[in-house]
């Protein structure tokens, strides 16, 4: 992803897309992911290899990308789908956000970044709004698009709906998420810009907008006009968040995606 404002608690862990045999004989070849520069992705929004670097952790951006951008200083209020999410505890917790998008029969299904949870699949808590919480467990996953779905007992927040389709260069986007201690929710919109995949042999399922996400906001959605869920968020720098998109959600949820959306031109790939 992008040079990534890492969003738990500790630096984003960026899950890039490898399989264990890649990682396995890193060492021994040069590393076909990288293409010899030790980062993936196309510019300007580029990340650390995880082979070549290891974890792939980035800095957080300059303050002066951050202060450029169009943000809602403050939400009226948190959507009562949007949770934050607790890993571990103490000082090295790592937090992050996430949203409800299935009820059914007593279960939900929360949607977040894989990073969030890695290493914490059968130990996390989501806080609600309304000043409810509860245990959660990670029941999917994808790595290399940085998704997760929690399974957790239904809250009292109704579910947000799941974008039929991607949208277009050029739709405006709100993403949402609970920042980092103490947990101030906001929101911020802004344009999308282009759509990436996490390498060459990806498909462009993710998508690139001009608004700037913090740290502990990874796993947060990605709001079309509609209020449906168009994204999960993972990474910002420089004034740009990315996210991967209803393509891969709906995938991992088993649920089929409407064509592409073409805008003057250029279509999402």
């Amino acid at each position: 992803m992008l040079g990534a404002l890492p969003m738990s608690t500790t630096l984003l862990r960026v899950s890039c897309i490898l399989t264990l045999l890649l990682a396995a004989t890193a060492a021994a070849a040069p590393c076909g992911n990288c293409h010899g520069d030790r980062v993936v992705g196309p510019g300007p929004v580029r990340f650390a290899c995880p082979v070549c670097e290891g974890s792939g952790e980035l800095p957080d951006p300059p303050a002066t990308a951050k202060e450029s951008l169009t943000v809602a200083a403050a939400a009226p209020g948190p959507r009562p789908a949007v949770c934050r999410i607790e890993c571990g505890a103490g000082p090295s917790k790592d937090c992050g956000s996430g949203v409800l998008v299935e009820v059914r029969e007593g279960r939900a299904k929360v949607l977040t970044a894989w990073h969030v949870v890695r290493g914490h699949r059968d130990a996390v808590t989501l806080r609600w709004p309304d000043g409810t919480s509860g245990p959660a467990r990670v029941a999917a996953w994808d790595a290399a698009f940085d998704l997760a779905v929690l399974s957790t007992a239904a809250p009292a927040a109704a579910p947000v709906p799941i974008a039929a389709r991607p949208p277009a260069v050029g739709d405006r986007l709100t993403l949402a998420g609970y920042g980092p201690v103490p947990f101030r929710y906001r929101e911020a919109s802004g344009e999308v810009t282009q759509f990436l995949g996490p390498t060459g042999r990806h498909p462009q399922h993710m998508l690139e907008v001009r608004a700037a996400a913090r740290q502990g906001d990874s796993g947060g959605p990605i709001f079309n006009a509609r209020g449906e869920v168009v994204a999960v968020l993972w990474g910002s720098t420089g004034g740009l968040t990315a996210g991967s998109h209803v393509t891969e959600i709906r995938r991992m949820l088993g649920q089929p995606v409407a064509a592409a959306v073409c805008k003057d031109g250029r279509c999402e790939r």
